[in-house]
């Protein structure tokens, strides 16, 4: 209990700099959080340009702080179907963008403390991170073509993206 609060205390200043005024999207596909299933997913330890990494409460903290490069973080659970669905999409989109991006995970359930503080409320959560502010965010599974147009659009000043199926652009709350 002790932990969870030094924690939350730690993050706060941290997370309370991503609090901006993005836009988000909600897609068909969204897990609720009160479902649950047990499972595993591996970490990947060292940071790797063009690979998703998946990162604890600290490595993420250590990764916002590092303004050199936008990040697209996922917010996921093992029991989650979408999320699982979107896993190999990220991949794809790691491996295409390269050095330009970093793409973090971070399973909700282990790291409670950052879900909630970043207010997430259905999975997959979806984020894409400039200069330590959320400049958008997404709920529910996106393929390879929706994520990459999407960080280009938000990360790289490119054109914006079609309208996404399901999808409804809303200002962050």
């Amino acid at each position: 209990e002790a932990q969870v609060l030094v924690s939350a205390m730690r993050c706060s200043y941290i997370f309370a700099l991503l609090a901006s005024g993005a836009s988000a999207l909600t897609l068909h596909g969204a897990a609720s959080s009160a479902a649950r299933v047990s499972g595993g997913v591996s970490r990947c330890a060292a940071p790797q340009m063009g690979k998703v990494r998946q990162v604890n409460t600290a490595e993420f903290e250590e990764a916002i702080q590092d303004c050199s490069t936008p990040i697209i973080l996922d917010v996921f659970a093992v029991w989650c179907g979408p999320c699982q669905l979107m896993a190999p999409q990220l991949e794809i989109v790691a491996e295409k963008l390269g050095d330009k991006v970093r793409v973090l995970k971070i399973d909700a359930d282990d790291e409670p403390v950052v879900a909630s503080t970043l207010r997430v409320q259905g999975l997959p959560t979806v984020m894409f991170i400039s200069d330590m502010s959320v400049v958008m965010r997404a709920e529910g599974a996106l393929m390879a073509d929706e994520l990459e147009a999407l960080a280009d659009h938000h990360l790289f000043g490119g054109p914006p993206p079609p309208q996404i199926e399901g999808g409804e652009s809303v200002p962050q709350q």
